[in-house]
């Protein structure tokens, strides 16, 4: 095998099969249904002038968590950069607006905003041609160059070719590349004590990997849209490394390193109460402890089941299979068996709105005997608790067809001495406000909650030099708190439209933002839900203005250099797409025009 492969037109493997028909459930009124322009079946009027050559289609919109419908919206599959180039220059000039689609894994309203039209919108999908991937195995550097729509488990696959890898990934890993780096997305990360991080591994977000991208911003001297690829030392890529959607990546270029082996293990005997214990009273079973003598540890805690059952997941760097241990060659065997069809979850989703004191309480009680059900297992052929291979087997286990929920989230920025009293005061905080719901007959909230964490995006682990920072990222050091050194990501999951839940959620994100502002520094996680008011529409999330657009940002403001802060970041955006071609409606309200 040569040291460098193209990969056009990935292998179309059963898994892929089955995720390309969930892929066209989710973004159509009848699975699988497309409506060709110029066909006659077409519902709302055509997109006028439309570049040739390039497939243009109707189809409905459900985002992932299944929320947010639309019945018509027009979508297009470009071959090339190029294409997307003709469309952006074709969009400005008919007032039509592009939103790149590349699985639609998400849940904040990046592409369409719930209660949006779809008119003048164009979906992109990047997924069916430009998936292209190269692994640079031979350059001094190691990297892989990826078209904007491969998917992070394909790239993943073609760079164990090469003994090449990524330390930790997204749990799903049917998601784009371009998507996981416009929204930030990450695993978890955090060294056990003694581990040295190898080159070009990084315990950042992905957004911290890439080496270049390649992108479609106006051109003043062409009047008109053009491709430019902006190189890790250009100040002008710190927006694009974190972007929400608002530019449109064509191509990326990341930096990565050895393929390394992971050992996983996984419990459901631990006691949340424990793991989550004050500093006083830790134990060897507590988080931060966990954390040191494992490595990158993990927590999905279901508060309203009758034990407080916890899963907890531990992932240790370990170059020799461990003889107890079983080894995988696969991705998602963690979660085997732990599947749930998208209508099947939409029926599950009413019962828990319906009658949700005995639908939550039923729901969590089957959650956990599933989960203690697989924990339990120790036959060495298929056991799930103790698992060993390369990293991306053991880091992506959230399969496709998984319950849909939605996700209030939010990182808090902290000294990694403090990571267990952050935990714990959330842990006190968390518990209380349930049962205070509770008291009132009122059930906001279905679970889990899943805690993780990981490093910053520190651009010293980018092997070129004067590497940038990615702006938006919630990982981002802060200059002035260089202490401030790990990120924990506190996930709320929850049922879409649960009664009283933004009441809840309103409640929560405040005592986050008041408590965690005298230790910590306390971001929005961009892909999921977050600014928070009572009264505000869709279950209450991005409707309170204050947090949205002053609280949150002045966590990129205050202490950054003026030419690399958030305004600074709002500006550069602005300045690629001053047509506002690549934006939407909550995009317009989040970087408006300066």
């Amino acid at each position: 095998m040569s040291s460098e492969s193209v990969k056009h037109g990935l292998s179309f493997t059963r898994r892929k099969f089955m995720g390309a028909a969930l892929a066209a459930g989710a973004v159509t009124t009848l699975p699988g249904c497309k409506f060709v322009a110029g066909s006659g079946s077409n519902t709302i009027p055509e997109p006028p002038d439309f570049p040739p050559g390039i497939e243009l289609y109707q189809q409905g919109f459900i985002n992932w968590a299944r929320e947010t419908k639309v019945s018509g919206v027009w979508s297009c599959s470009p071959v090339t950069a190029d294409d997307v180039v003709t469309l952006a220059n074709w969009a400005k000039a008919n007032n039509y607006r592009l939103r790149p689609f590349g699985s639609g894994h998400g849940f904040a309203p990046t592409l369409i905003p719930r209660g949006d039209s779809g008119e003048n919108i164009l979906l992109v999908h990047t997924h069916d041609f430009m998936n292209q991937i190269t692994v640079n195995a031979t350059e001094e550097i190691k990297s892989v160059t990826v078209g904007a729509g491969a998917y992070i488990e394909d790239i993943c696959a073609e760079l164990e070719l090469y003994d090449l890898g990524l330390y930790h990934t997204t749990a799903p890993g049917g998601i784009s590349i371009a998507g996981a780096l416009a929204m930030n997305t990450h695993g978890a990360a955090t060294p056990m004590t003694g581990e040295t991080l190898q080159p070009g591994h990084s315990w950042g977000t992905l957004s911290n990997l890439p080496l270049a991208i390649t992108a479609v911003v106006w051109d003043d001297a062409q009047g008109q849209y053009a491709l430019r690829t902006f190189q890790r030392d250009e100040p002008g890529i710190g927006p694009l490394l974190t972007c929400l959607a608002r530019a449109f990546i064509t191509e990326v270029k990341l930096q990565v390193g050895p393929n390394l082996k992971i050992r996983c293990q996984s419990h459901t005997g631990h006691d949340i109460a424990e793991l989550l214990a004050t500093p006083e009273t830790q134990t060897e079973n507590s988080f931060a402890n966990m954390s040191a003598n494992y490595g990158t540890t993990d927590i999905i805690w279901y508060p309203l089941s009758s034990k407080q059952t916890c899963w907890v997941k531990t992932w240790t760097v370990t170059p020799e299979k461990p003889d107890s241990a079983r080894e995988v060659f696969e991705p998602y065997t963690l979660s085997d068996g732990v599947t749930m069809a998208p209508l099947a979850a939409d029926v599950l989703s009413s019962a828990l709105r319906t009658y949700p004191k005995l639908a939550v309480a039923q729901y969590n009680t089957q959650s956990v005997k599933g989960v203690d059900s697989l924990m339990a297992n120790e036959d060495p052929e298929t056991k799930l608790n103790d698992l060993w291979g390369s990293a991306y087997t053991q880091t992506l286990y959230v399969q496709p067809l998984t319950p849909r929920v939605t996700v209030a989230a939010w990182g808090v920025i902290v000294s990694r001495d403090n990571v267990q009293r952050a935990l714990s005061d959330f842990y006190q905080f968390f518990t209380q406000l349930v049962a205070d719901f509770k008291s009132r007959g009122l059930y906001p909230y279905t679970g889990p909650v899943e805690l993780r964490a990981h490093g910053l995006d520190n651009p010293a682990d980018i092997l070129m030099p004067n590497a940038v920072e990615p702006i938006f990222s919630g990982a981002r050091p802060h200059p002035d708190h260089p202490e401030k050194d790990t990120v924990i990501w506190y996930a709320i999951n929850n049922n879409v439209d649960q009664p009283d839940a933004a009441e809840f959620n309103t409640k929560l994100e405040q005592w986050f933002i008041s408590h965690y502002s005298t230790y910590g520094i306390v971001r929005p996680e961009w892909t999921k839900c977050y600014a928070y008011s009572e009264d505000g529409p869709f279950g209450g999330g991005w409707s309170n203005d204050e947090v949205l657009l002053e609280t949150f940002p002045d966590t990129w403001r205050t202490g950054y250099p003026a030419e690399s802060n958030w305004d600074a970041g709002v500006a550069m955006l602005n300045s690629y797409d001053p047509h506002r071609v690549f934006t939407n409606t909550h995009l317009d309200k989040l970087f408006p025009v300066s």
